[in-house]
């Protein structure tokens, strides 16, 4: 379910930008109008600009003309001379930004032609001798011509105002589908934002709440394993305790050396559930710290408290193997504590471990120990508990033939030294 969403929102994600790169493609379009619409708006001011200066050249000529004719100055002569060359180089313009427009480019036309007629009639007049009466009929056909050239003038300016209204309108819808479109714009991608970073804020909670409840479940587990593995501690306390007082209460010898055996065993074990308690972890016991405890308690249980000397590795071990280690050697070490005899030499007992393999070394002096696998010495069951345990652990065993060394090495993959701190 949670990788269709997914796909669903990367699909909706996707085509949410197909449609912003669309938009913006418009946009671009669009922009690209409104820039020409807005040209041709120039174009429309210019053309009318130039056609009022074509009307205003030619009266400004008039009054030059009317200037001349009564003071006959030469300065007002030039000056008609210069409205008139303006009066051209305007009505070539005008030519010019009407080109685009065949019947703008007609009136134009017709326009110069007017404008120029009405030029020469006026500088007709200012020919004419001084002091003779103006020619009538010259006067009417000038009249009648600027009339026309305003009539001309107003044409082309209305024309334009008209295609300056059409293309102002276009300009402002142009501008107003700009505007819509860069606010759908803004509000796709701030949707797909949004979109995007709540999808990935949820899946980032989402996977902080899986993380955390497998955490908890985690927490829970190591609990309930602390837990029993302190109720097992407890009850081999008690089970300790128990064949410690049925010791206590017996008279046969044979039977209290037996329970005082059953005892060791079972604190062999509970020594491994109390480190294994103390440690951090519930599948790991740090078998180089529990030994010189464990060997005090079996000594201490055949009181021969300085009978063992231990030098030992600090190492982390499998707690089953821990477990097998800590039995096996309270069979080997049964034998030779049973015997309180002051005389005998300590026993020594060294464990080691070099990369995965880790032996462990018994030495007694006093030759107390098994000299081969049907030795005596292990009455009862011990032997059989030890081949059965070093069958467990895949362990290899060797005894000395004199009873004053046994060796034990078993290759433990997960076996590793304690850092020092």
């Amino acid at each position: 379910m949670d990788m269709l969403l997914r796909q669903r929102v990367r699909l909706a994600g996707l085509a949410a930008l197909g449609g912003i790169v669309a938009l913006l493609l418009i946009m671009q379009s669009i922009f690209a109008e409104v820039v020409s619409s807005e040209r041709w708006v120039n174009h429309s001011y210019q053309v009318r600009t130039t056609a009022t200066l074509v009307l205003s050249h030619i009266l400004s000529a008039e009054s030059a003309q009317r200037l001349y004719l009564l003071v006959h100055a030469p300065e007002a002569r030039d000056r008609f001379q210069g409205y008139r060359d303006d009066t051209t180089n305007q009505l070539l313009a005008l030519t010019t930004l009407l080109s685009d427009n065949p019947d703008q480019v007609r009136r134009a036309s017709t326009l110069t032609a007017l404008a120029n007629a009405r030029l020469d009639a006026l500088q007709v007049l200012m020919q004419a001798p001084a002091g003779s009466p103006p020619d009538t009929i010259t006067l009417e056909r000038g009249e009648s011509l600027m009339a026309e050239v305003r009539e001309q003038v107003a044409i082309i300016d209305g024309t334009e105002q008209a295609l300056l209204v059409q293309r102002q309108g276009r300009v402002n819808t142009l501008r107003l589908l700009f505007v819509a479109g860069s606010v759908v714009i803004c509000l796709v991608a701030g949707g797909l934002v949004w979109r995007l970073s709540s999808g990935a804020m949820t899946e980032a909670d989402r996977e902080s709440r899986m993380r955390q409840q497998l955490q908890d479940m985690l927490d829970e587990k190591g609990r309930l394993l602390r837990e029993i593995n302190h109720r097992v501690g407890n009850g081999l306390a008690m089970i300790g305790t128990l064949l410690q007082l049925q010791t206590h209460d017996t008279k046969d010898p044979q039977a209290e050396r037996a329970l005082a055996e059953a005892r060791t065993r079972v604190l062999a074990i509970n020594e491994v559930h109390k480190r294994m308690l103390q440690a951090e972890t519930v599948d790991e016991v740090e078998f180089g710290a529990l030994l010189p405890a464990f060997c005090r308690e079996v000594a201490a249980e055949y009181g021969a408290l300085d009978r063992v000397q231990v030098t030992s590795t600090p190492v982390l071990l499998p707690v089953e193997t821990g477990v097998a280690l800590a039995l096996i050697l309270n069979e080997m070490l049964t034998p030779t504590l049973r015997r309180s005899d002051e005389l005998y030499s300590p026993v020594q007992l060294t464990l080691a471990v070099v990369d995965n393999r880790l032996s462990c070394i018994i030495d007694d002096p006093s030759g107390q120990l098994p000299t081969d696998m049907g030795a005596a010495r292990l009455a009862g069951i011990g032997m059989t508990v030890v081949q059965a345990l070093c069958r467990q652990i895949g362990a290899e065993m060797a005894f000395d033939k004199a009873g004053t060394q046994f060796y034990i090495s078993v290759t433990v993959p997960r076996a590793r030294k304690v850092q020092a701190a």
